[in-house]
């Protein structure tokens, strides 16, 4: 495959040929479930003195060959903890098909602005109907609307600015009280702060023992917050947290909020994957009640890192927080439509974020993009079974949407010795090259966690980590043992 550069091949008659030309031979590895530059390692980081070297590096004066930039490159992206691995089980973030991988480079090649229905037309109307279509699956009604973003840190921004504008007036701002649960993720609380709440204005709810939000505490903080004159204005309920994989009682959580005037965001950056798997989208029953969503591509649909969604119940809300125009764009607004893209959300400058998801589904299928995620909770369920067979071992929290939580925990060893022990195993598992697997903390002990989601990984591959597991949990057990006797 030849490289050009742009000054030899300046033409758009060109460029479409250049571009077809490495398109035929990238998509010849879309073939494959997963793709990966080096699936050998389950971790791979460079040495001091390499890091010492690149942190020097500065650009050249002048220009280098493109071969051999792209050795280097190639480098720089080997050193790196590889999700695309079948035996990486530490982080939600899924493995990429190359099917998006290969949609995602399609786009950054034609590099369309998808912030105005008239500079990018195309990806504009992909975009509309794209997010229309998944609001839908989600069990929104035909008011909904939202559009892609970065990920659910942006996504949660953006609707926390709604949500504030929505039940806020100004004078109320000091007042506002918003709710999470001990569980929900960190990127909350940042987004809270970044709309301007006070940490003082932010509730913590407890889970249940199930790790769920515990909805009658849930009434209590904020039938006290109301007799002390405040003004609750936002629940946020999750999909799927992070840690366990649990899913909050979405209908009991809606009927509070409806019952007080508050604004329920649905954190589903993982979980509401699960609404396109028709065997398992019971689970995530009450979701389309929301006033909005967060949802990520990029978590359990397999796409590139950057693939985000914001969606809400009336999509003309978001226009009181985000419309805006200056003069300089007069000839780029839509006279049939005068909202723009840019007016829905936080961006001006958007790229056009959902056409790797586009071309996944286009290709793919929805029956196999289906299987690929009913796949992950096949694996979890036998990682299970095959760890509840061996002694010693138990777990911290019920196995949902993939995720376990379990530890090595026999009989008559100090929970400090336990936590030092299952902490040696992640460490062993790794330094080995066996397995990703870290250590979580769940109730004051420390536990192992995996997250079974790449569709690449093989029954024979669990029961391997399962014994690998069991065998480095013995071993680290006799060594603590006879190093004190």
């Amino acid at each position: 495959m030849s490289l050009e550069t742009p000054a030899e091949h300046s033409s758009s008659l060109d460029k479409k040929q250049v571009i077809s030309n490495i398109f035929r031979e990238l998509a010849k590895v879309a073939g494959h479930p997963i793709f990966s530059s080096d699936n050998t390692k389950v971790a791979n980081h460079p040495t001091e003195e390499w890091l010492s070297q690149i942190q020097k590096n500065i650009p050249p004066n002048n220009g280098r060959r493109v071969e051999d930039v792209l050795r280097d490159a190639e480098e720089v992206f080997s050193y790196r903890i590889p999700a695309d691995h079948p035996q990486f089980f530490a982080f939600i973030p899924s493995p990429v098909s190359p099917v998006s991988w290969l949609g995602d480079s399609l786009t950054s090649a034609f590099n369309v602005y998808a912030g105005s229905s008239v500079a990018g037309s195309g990806v504009c109307a992909v975009e509309e109907s794209m997010v229309a279509w998944i609001a839908e699956q989600f069990g929104l009604p035909p008011s909904a609307g939202g559009q892609f973003v970065s990920g659910a840190s942006t996504a949660c921004l953006t609707a926390f600015a709604v949500a504030r504008d929505q039940r806020l007036d100004g004078a109320l701002r000091q007042k506002g009280i918003a709710y999470i649960s001990e569980d929900t993720h960190f990127c909350i609380t940042k987004a809270l702060r970044v709309i301007g709440l006070l940490d003082s204005q932010i509730r913590t709810i407890r889970c249940d023992p199930t790790f769920q939000m515990d909805t009658n505490n849930l009434r209590l903080a904020i039938s006290e917050d109301i007799a002390n004159g405040l003004k609750p204005f936002l629940v946020v309920a999750t999909c799927g947290t992070t840690g366990t994989g649990a899913i909050d009682p979405l209908n009991e959580i809606v009927d509070i909020a409806s019952e007080h005037g508050l604004w329920l965001h649905v954190d589903a950056a993982y979980g509401g994957s699960v609404a396109f798997s028709s065997k398992h989208r019971s689970l995530i029953d009450g979701i389309g009640r929301a006033d909005s969503i967060a949802w990520d591509p990029h978590k359990w649909l397999f796409q590139t890192y950057g693939c985000g969604t914001i969606l809400f119940r009336d999509k003309s809300q978001a226009l009181k927080s985000f419309v805006s125009s200056a003069h300089f764009c007069r000839d780029v607004e839509d006279e049939k439509e005068p909202h723009n893209p840019w007016n829905y959300g936080i961006e001006l400058t958007r790229p056009a974020r959902h056409m790797r998801l586009w071309f996944s589904l286009q290709v793919l299928g929805m029956d196999k993009i289906g299987a690929m995620i009913n796949r992950g909770f096949e694996l979890a369920g036998l990682a299970e079974r095959e760890l509840r067979k061996l002694p010693g071992w138990v777990f911290l929290a019920p196995t949902s949407l993939a995720i376990l939580n379990f530890r090595f925990a026999p009989d008559g060893v100090s929970e400090v010795d336990l936590n030092s022990i299952n902490s040696r195993v992640s460490k062993l598992l790794i330094s080995e090259n066996v397995a990703y697997i870290l250590t979580t903390c769940i109730g004051g002990v420390v536990g192992l966690r995996m997250c079974t989601i790449n569709p690449r990984t093989t029954d024979d591959d669990i029961r391997r980590v399962a014994r690998a597991l069991d065998h480095s949990a013995q071993a680290s057990y006799r060594e603590l043992y006879e190093t004190r006797n």
